[in-house]
């Protein structure tokens, strides 16, 4: 790599059993056991699961704005069912013991199965993150469509100097300061005046 590292890529191309440890010094050594996928022939539900993988794969890509859009294509370029399940499971947002569970599935049916359930859940989750996302900008954007307005309405007034209704409301506080009134009656007063605050200046003001 350019500042001097090395980056190593490692894919896996088969499935096996290690069967026992033979060394572990400078590094491992195993002897292992290789293991076969079980695929049945003139499977309808095993196609109509590899279907629904593709499908919910591509809608997770699609709600999931960091992953990228080539993502989708390799998704549907994907021929071979088992390569497809492999590459699926082996990009699932899930732990390490979740893909670990379906790896040692040796019947290529039932790990579809499996896998199509983490799918569900994962999609599931990622239309919650989409749906709180969305709320939260739109919250955002009316705050920020209320300030612009309102400060829109403040520069308004200061060109106008200021305007018959904030005026009445400033005469109805100086009369008030005049008053002695028990605690209910003034918050009650100031709740009043903070409402005819809020509204348009076209609103008639009763005293």
């Amino acid at each position: 790599m350019p500042d001097g590292g090395t980056t190593i890529i490692i894919q896996g191309r088969k499935r096996f059993k290690i069967k026992e440890l033979v060394t572990d010094d400078p590094y491992f050594k195993v002897r292992y056991e290789l293991l076969n996928d079980e695929i049945a022939e003139n499977d309808s539900e095993f196609d109509a699961y590899v279907s629904s993988i593709k499908d919910l794969a591509a809608q997770i890509i699609a709600l999931s704005p960091q992953l990228p859009s080539e993502a989708s294509i390799i998704l549907k370029n994907i021929e071979n069912a088992p390569f497809l399940i492999h590459f699926v499971s082996s990009n699932l947002n899930s732990d390490v013991k979740e893909k670990q569970r379906i790896l040692e599935i040796s019947n290529l049916r039932q790990r579809a199965e499996v896998l199509m359930k983490l799918l569900q859940l994962e999609l599931q989750l990622a239309e919650l993150k989409n749906k709180i996302n969305n709320k939260t900008k739109q919250d955002l954007d009316k705050q920020q469509r209320d300030y612009f307005l309102q400060q829109q309405m403040k520069s308004i007034k200061e060109e106008l100097g200021g305007d018959s209704n904030d005026r009445e409301i400033k005469e109805m506080q100086r009369k008030a300061e005049t008053k002695k009134w028990p605690d209910a009656a003034k918050d009650l007063f100031t709740k009043g005046i903070e409402k005819l605050e809020r509204m348009h200046p076209s609103t008639p003001i009763t005293q």
